[in-house]
Order: C-alpha cells, then structure tokens, then sequence
C-alpha cells in the first residue's frame, strides 16, 4: 500500500506543480492541454483563478492520500481520509470515463490535439490514479 500511495501522492503533486507553472506562464497557445472543437476553439478559457483551483486541489488530493499512511490519525480521524481517498477515486475515474463529448475515453470529437493527448496520457493517468485511490481505501 506504501508504494501505491507515494506513487499517487507523487502524481498528485506534480500535476499541481504543472497547474501552478500553466497559471503563472498564462500561455495563450495550449492547444494539447485545453478541449478543442473540431475547429480548432478552444471549448473553455478556465484563467488564472481556475488554473490555481485545479492546482490547489492536486495538492489536497496528494494530502489526503498521504493521509492513508496514518500520519495524520492524532488530528484527523481515519475514515474522513478513507472516505476523501473513495471520493478522489470516483472523481478520476470519472474523469476518465469523461464527459461523451470533449473529454474522456468515450468522447464524440476526435482527430484534435487535445484528443490525441487525452486519449493517450491524461485519460490513462486518471484511470489509473482513481483506481489506485479505490485500492488504497480498501487496504
């Protein structure tokens, strides 16, 4: 279990470390990260409040999974970070079945940037983290 929580708090923290890098660098041009229309329009422009959302909840994901180790037991009881552990997991997973339009596994529009790059890193990377989380609660 040790292994599978340091892999996940490691995903976790280097996602956020990304987020934060996107959110100060404010790139315009992020054709491969952000969903796109078949013409090439980006669907949504999240901003810098956003970025930093998505990043602040990286690192909360991270602390709630290192939280599986026990370090935490003295403030926090474990069954909030069990429960916080199947609540991430179910979300990636989520994310990784997606949204059947732009985002996901079973996503309609294809042959874009982002849709490659979906399809072969972030979509896998959700589903594994989620299921990861799922077997970490369960241990």
């Amino acid at each position: 279990m040790i292994f599978l929580v340091l892999i996940n708090a490691s995903v976790f923290i280097m996602l956020s470390f990304v987020h934060v890098y996107w959110a100060m660098i404010n790139n315009e041009d992020m054709r491969g990260v952000l969903p796109t229309d078949t013409n090439g329009k980006e669907v949504f422009q999240p901003g810098v409040i956003g970025t930093f959302a998505i990043a602040a909840f990286l690192g909360i994901c991270a602390f709630i999974t290192i939280g599986n180790l026990g370090i935490y037991e003295s403030f926090i009881n474990h069954s909030i970070i069990t429960y916080g552990t199947i609540l991430i997991g179910f979300l990636f997973i989520v994310r990784a079945i997606g949204d059947f339009k732009y985002a996901g596994f079973f996503k309609r529009i294809k042959g874009t940037c982002f849709s490659a790059n979906d399809t072969r890193y972030y979509s896998p990377l959700c589903l594994f983290v989620g299921v990861c989380n799922i077997i970490i609660a369960f241990i």
